[in-house]
């Protein structure tokens, strides 16, 4: 999975890349990954120059009724976002609507 430009691949310990989205990068930069099949958040990090992996202990599960769009405008009243990938934006407009 590349992130961003292209520029990053990401790679991760504990979830499958197949159910990982990009979600976006938040104001201090951290990239955050949705998981479809466990309905979590997550922060990733760098580790060196090219590749995003998971940050352990950051994991956030939707509550019951949540949707990923409530997850995404929470997340940005908390934390800021300083962009968002076609996923997030879709998630956050149909928030929105």
């Amino acid at each position: 999975m590349y992130i961003r430009d292209g520029s990053a691949r990401a790679k991760f310990d504990e979830h499958s890349e197949d159910d990982v989205e990009y979600v976006g990068a938040t104001s201090e930069g951290t990239p955050m990954f949705f998981n479809t099949a466990s309905r979590s958040i997550f922060e990733g990090e760098y580790d060196g120059k090219e590749t995003v992996v998971d940050r352990p202990g950051t994991e956030r599960e939707l509550e019951d009724r949540a949707s990923v769009g409530e997850m995404i405008e929470n997340l940005g009243d908390e934390l800021g976002w300083e962009s968002l990938s076609e996923f997030g934006r879709e998630h956050a407009d149909d928030e929105r609507a």
